[in-house]
Formats: C-alpha cells, structure tokens, sequence
C-alpha cells in the first residue's frame, strides 16, 4: 500500500544532504536497515519511521504530504510510459470539487452586466482565496479594502477614532 515510503525517505534524507551513515548514526540505525528500507527491500516499521523522522525533525504530517507528492509524481510517470495525458478524472476529488466551484461562479458572473465576484475554498489544509472581476475595474484601494474588514472596536465604541456610542437606555 505505501510502495514509496523508501523513496520519500531517501528523498529527504538527500534534501538535508545527509549520507546514510550519518542518518544511521542520528537516527541509532544501521547503514544497511535504511538502504533496504530506501530500496523498498524491507519494511519501515512505525518506530523506525519515527526515529528517522524525529532526527531529521519532520512531523508524521509533513512526511505524508511529501509522499503524496511522491505518489502522484510516480503516477504522472507511469501515464507518460503509457502514452497517457494527465485526465481531468485522474484529479483528487477536492481538486475537482474546488475547480467545479470557481467554474461555476465564474460562469455565473459572467451574465452580470458587471461581473464582481469573490469567494474561499477549502482544499484539503489550505483555503483559496479569490476575486473575479472585469479586466478594466480598479483594484479596491486600501483605504476600501480595511473598510471591508469586521470591525474590531471593543463594544460601546465606534470602529471610527473621535466618536462615542450613546450608552442605551433600558
């Protein structure tokens, strides 16, 4: 199931320019247990994964995201030595999902006599932030854009300097 845990490890270990004799010693492995695991020959097991992890001080999360980045590498690979092109339907789910979300709203903007559109997705950790409007309209001013902001100003007050609420009369 994780056919590229050795690759993303091996590709780690490079990127800190480390040999396997040095990761071995930080790591209190031996030379030839990281080889095997590097060249898919033996299993990492959940410990010695985490004492590779810890002494080159990357968390369980950042090492599966980097080998995500592996596996779909390793995929894109094969569908070349197929002949194939990278298919739409090959995409992950929140991908396409996020993309059939700004198609739509773009599409719907368009019929707007003045197309202005904004909006967020989340895909997967991160959240996309993104405006649509017409190629000739002005960027908002920054003066504009703090004025779209919440309001911070403790309660009682005015987010405007100078002005105060009246107190209110129960």
């Amino acid at each position: 199931m994780f056919d590229l845990i050795g690759e993303t490890l091996r590709r780690l270990r490079k990127e800190r320019g480390l040999t396997l004799d040095e990761l071995g010693r930080a790591a209190e492995l031996g030379r030839g247990q990281l080889s095997r695991i590097e060249n898919n020959k033996q299993e990492a097991t959940l410990s010695t994964l985490g004492k590779i992890l810890t002494c080159q001080a990357v968390t369980r999360r950042e090492f599966f995201r980097r080998y995500e980045l592996v596996e779909t590498e390793a995929r894109a690979v094969k569908r070349q030595e197929k002949g194939e092109h990278a298919a739409e339907d090959s995409w992950p789910d929140e991908v396409r999902e996020a993309l059939g979300k700004v198609e739509s709203l773009v599409q719907l903007t368009f019929n707007e006599l003045r197309p202005v559109a904004q909006g967020a997705i989340e895909v997967g950790d991160l959240v996309v932030l993104f405006r649509v409007m017409p190629k000739d309209a002005a960027p908002p001013t920054p003066a504009k854009a703090k004025s779209d902001l919440p309001s911070s100003a403790p309660k009682g007050q005015d987010a405007k300097p100078g002005r105060k609420r009246k107190p209110s009369r129960g």
